[in-house]
Parts: C-alpha cells; sequence; structure tokens
C-alpha cells in the first residue's frame, strides 16, 4: 500500500492558521489587559484604603486622648505658660477647630501662618494631648513648695528644655515647660529658654509624692498642596509643618456639643458656631482621597463630606480620572466624654 507524505501546506491552509493564531492571540491579550486593568484598580483602591485608615487612625489617636488632666475630671487647672490662650499652648482646651469659608478665610478667624496653605475646602483642626508614645514619670518626693523643682527617676528621663509638661494628681493638674533637666530634677525657671516659656515659675499647687508627670503635645491638622499634590499635613506645637498622608483633597470637622452635662453630644456644629469648646466631647469627620495614578473610568461623582446644616461641603465632580474614596467617622474625647 502506497503512504502519501505530506510535503507542505496550500496557501489557504497557512492563511487559515494564521487566521486561527491570531484571533487565539487576540483572546490572550484581551485576557492580560483585562486582568492588568483589573489590578491596577484593585491596587489603588488598597492603597486609598491604606492612606485612608492611616490618616484616622492618626487623627482618632490624638483625638482619644485630649485634654488628659489628671485622674480626675474635677481638678483645679493651671498653667505656667506664657501666651496660654494661643493656638499652640491652649491645655485648657483638648481641641480646637477653624471652619473654612471656602475663598481661604475661616472662622473663627486663623491666627496661624500655616505652610502649605490650607486648600479652600478644608478645615483645620488643633487637638493638644499627651505626647505619643511617652510614658509618664512619677514624682517620688514631696514638694517643698509650689515653686519647687519635681524629682523623678532620672532614667525617666531626660526632657529636654522646652518639653510642655503636666504635672498632676487627683487634686490639681499644672501645665508648665522644662527648662533644665538635672539628674531627674526636672526644672521650670521663669522666662528662660525657647517660646512660649513659663511666665512664671509657681505650679500653683505644691504637689506630693506620687504626682504624674508626662510631656504634652499641640497637633495641627490641615490639608494642603506644596507643589506636589493635596495631602494633609500637621504641625507640631509652633513647630516645622509635616505631610502625613498623600492623596488627601478634603477635611471636613463638626464638633459634638454636650449642653446639658449628660456627657453625650447633643447636637454636631461647625466649628464658627461654638461658643465654649468645653462643652465639646465627641468630633466628626470627613476626608476625600484621591489616587496619585490616572485609570481608564472618568469621575463623574459628587462628594457629599458631612452635612450641609453642620459645616459640610459638597465637592463637584472632578471628571479627571482618578479613584476616589470618601471616608468619615466619630471620635470621642474620652477624657470628657468618659
Amino acid at each position: 500500500m502506497r503512504i502519501s507524505k505530506q510535503m507542505g501546506l496550500s496557501l489557504v491552509e497557512l492563511m487559515v492558521a494564521m487566521a486561527l493564531a491570531m484571533l487565539l492571540m487576540a483572546g490572550v491579550l484581551s485576557i492580560f489587559q483585562s486582568s492588568k486593568v483589573t489590578y491596577l484598580t484593585n491596587e489603588k483602591t488598597s492603597r486609598l484604603q491604606e492612606n485612608g485608615r492611616v490618616a484616622l487612625e492618626l487623627m482618632l489617636y490624638d483625638l482619644r486622648s485630649a485634654g488628659y488632666g489628671g485622674c480626675s475630671r474635677e481638678t483645679v487647672f493651671t498653667t505656667t505658660l506664657n501666651d496660654a490662650v494661643d493656638v499652640p499652648w491652649n491645655y485648657a482646651q483638648p481641641v480646637q477647630g477653624f471652619e473654612s469659608q471656602g475663598d481661604g478665610d475661616y472662622l473663627p478667624a486663623l491666627p496661624l501662618a500655616l505652610a502649605p496653605a490650607p486648600l479652600p475646602e478644608s478645615d483645620v483642626l488643633v487637638v493638644r494631648m499627651p505626647e505619643r508614645d511617652r510614658p509618664a514619670m512619677t514624682v517620688q518626693a514631696d514638694l517643698a513648695s509650689a515653686t519647687a523643682n519635681p524629682q523623678v527617676l532620672a532614667a525617666s528621663g531626660p526632657y529636654l528644655p522646652g518639653q510642655i509638661m503636666l504635672i498632676s494628681d487627683c487634686e490639681a493638674s499644672t501645665v508648665f515647660q522644662v527648662t533644665a533637666w538635672n539628674a531627674g530634677v526636672v526644672e521650670h525657671a521663669e522666662n528662660i529658654g525657647a517660646l512660649p516659656q513659663n511666665a512664671t515659675n509657681n505650679l500653683g499647687f505644691q504637689y506630693r509624692a506620687g504626682a504624674r508627670l508626662l510631656p504634652l503635645d499641640s497637633v495641627t491638622y490641615w490639608v494642603g498642596n506644596d507643589g506636589t499634590g493635596p495631602a494633609l499635613w500637621r504641625r507640631m506645637g509652633d513647630g516645622a509643618a509635616e505631610m502625613l498622608v498623600e492623596g488627601v483633597e478634603a477635611l471636613q470637622v463638626a464638633y459634638g456639643e454636650d449642653t446639658d452635662a449628660d456627657r453625650i453630644a447633643n447636637d454636631y456644629f461647625s466649628a464658627d458656631e461654638i461658643d465654649d469648646w468645653d462643652t465639646i466631647i465627641s468630633v466628626n469627620l470627613a476626608l476625600l482621597l484621591r489616587s496619585e495614578e490616572s485609570g481608564l473610568d472618568l469621575d463623574e461623582a459628587t462628594y457629599q463630606l458631612l452635612e450641609p446644616a453642620i459645616g459640610g461641603v459638597t465637592i463637584d465632580p472632578a471628571d479627571d480620572r482618578r479613584q476616589r474614596m470618601l471616608f468619615t467617622t466619630t471620635a470621642a474625647l474620652r477624657n470628657r466624654a468618659l
């Protein structure tokens, strides 16, 4: 029997094979492109969620610890600082806010020169609280007088001159500035060192052994753009600004006021409606974040950051191809609400 051997392909067979190969390749490329788009979209979503969680967690941590004044709410509060009502040093108020009017103005008027400048759609929030990750120290001996220097264990320091401190027990609490640290002796001389300095060296109370002493911070949060894109910024005391989280486009803040002293917020108000900051026991935050990279879909959504009745704003569609996400939460000022 004769066996016919394949001697080649006809032009028609070759064209059919090429057409089938091209169809298969197109399918593979389509699946690859779809998978890549899905991956990039998921990556941008994950990055947005991560940035949003980090921004909220940083602010929530400070808000929850704001306003610590000792082991009792009934302590007599004293401050020795000069300019004690200025924004960086007003430790009598746990929080303070400034409501953006959308044109660069704020109510109440913003007394801070922040750089980069706050964006028009964003409020400014100031929180005053114990310094993060710094343990309290215990006073080792009774003070001989209200002007004496507290003695703590030397190993618990040192605290550099200029550090703002709180000394407290269940009867009184005093904010002062460290002027020197000598082997556990915390000095607080009058009108020495960096601003704000102590207006007096009198702590206002003769603290006894067992009183607690811990460092304080004052932090200002705002949204600004230094030319690299919008971001959440903060400033510790009157120090230099630092960028915290990139891609934050707007920050809106409302304040829960306790009007009947039951430690429950009766209503929320914008900063320009607050008459007494001592009545604020919670803070409502809204953050709008955007992705750093552009995608395929046009963002035509409208974003509502808090209700208009409490000072919220409506962000019109950006009509760009960045992905956006809105984050909201409420933080209790535990030292006031609990």
